[in-house]
């Protein structure tokens, strides 16, 4: 979904999810997972889904600020008539006048201007405790899908040599099912580590999610505060993604990731010792 979809609704199930009851929980999480079935549901439609009763699914809709769930369900309806495919949004961005060169240079502009982005949006205080988190851990677990799968593989060969190899990527190749067998092991010793840019891949909330429900410490790589793995997260790192002719950049979020694994060798030298060992093999 669009940000214009995530900043109206769940930017409001976020800010309401801490009190809400164990059933607007459910309802929550089934609408954050599938927005556009969700869209296109009754009161009555959404609790039966939902395993709640139809009054519950009526009063959400007044929980998270909507006058009535008509009002609901309007809102929904409105952000997915908006949201476009990446396919037509793609078809809309061709530029049959530009020539090869110029798409190339504009496509660097963009991810300069993503990184500017990224880099003025980082907040001390969250990229602190997303260190301490990883320092203090026992094991380190991270996972992405789709494209963001590439931006976990940089993040975990970087870090492997300073966290004594308990640094695994849980879900190699975006596979979903692995991560969630291996994240089930998580304790609150473990650090989460995941990765999300839109569409966010349903896996990779399952993924979050369940780590919070572990106890584990939960770090997460996305685009926006209204993005579904924020509400999980101990840290959220925001990288900014927007791409023309591309469903999105990963090139902040690698930025990010590189920067993680910088700021763990700043404070971790015993991995030095790994690597003047890997230089010596690659001389030999």
């Amino acid at each position: 979904m669009d940000k214009k979809f995530y900043s109206d609704v769940a930017k409001r199930v976020s800010k309401a999810y801490p009190s809400m009851s164990p059933g607007h929980r459910q309802i929550a999480d089934f609408i954050m997972k599938n927005p556009s079935e969700a869209a296109t549901m009754s009161n009555v439609e959404l609790a039966r889904r939902c395993e709640v009763s139809t009054a519950t699914a009526t009063r959400f809709a007044r929980t998270i600020g909507f006058a009535s769930f008509a009002e609901f369900r309007e809102s929904q309806v409105s952000a997915l008539r908006d949201d476009l495919s990446h396919a037509t949004k793609l078809s809309a961005e061709i530029d049959a006048d530009a020539s090869h060169f110029d798409v190339v240079r504009n496509g660097l502009e963009q991810d300069l201007s993503n990184l500017s982005a990224t880099s003025g949006g980082l907040d001390e205080e969250t990229c602190s405790r997303a260190i301490e988190l990883i320092l203090n851990a026992d094991r380190i677990f991270a996972y992405g899908g789709g494209l963001s799968q590439f931006a976990i593989g940089v993040l975990m060969h970087g870090l492997e040599p300073y966290c004594r190899g308990n640094a695994t990527n849980i879900g190699p190749m975006g596979n979903g099912n692995a991560a969630i067998r291996r994240v089930l092991h998580s304790t609150p010793r473990d650090v989460v580590i995941t990765c999300s840019l839109p569409h966010y891949a349903p896996e990779t909330i399952e993924v979050t999610q369940l780590a919070r429900e572990r106890g584990a410490g939960v770090i997460c790589i996305t685009d926006h505060p209204t993005s579904p793995l924020v509400r999980y997260a101990d840290a959220a790192l925001y990288a900014h993604a927007g791409r023309k002719l591309l469903p999105n950049s990963i090139t902040s979020a690698v930025a990010v990731a590189e920067g993680l694994v910088a700021a763990i060798a700043n404070r971790r030298v015993e991995g030095l010792d790994l690597h003047r060992r890997l230089d010596a093999r690659h001389k030999a």
